[in-house]
């Protein structure tokens, strides 16, 4: 497998979690902790989808 689809791959899967996460928020929370869970757990599902992009865009600079 080349690394450009692992990162596509797991892209996806992260973008797909973050859409779970943020349907569940829209649907409303049960209370303030719960919420603050819920954000808590976006915030670090976006911040691994950010490091991937970066990582990928590291490895094809490399390349050339």
């Amino acid at each position: 497998m080349r690394i450009e689809n692992l990162f596509t791959y797991l892209k996806k899967e992260l973008k797909a979690r973050q859409d779970v996460i943020k349907d569940a928020i829209y649907g409303g929370v049960k209370d303030w902790d719960e919420y603050r869970y819920l954000t808590g757990k976006l915030r670090g599902l976006e911040e691994a989808e950010q490091e991937l992009t970066d990582l990928l865009r590291k490895t094809e600079l490399d390349d050339d």
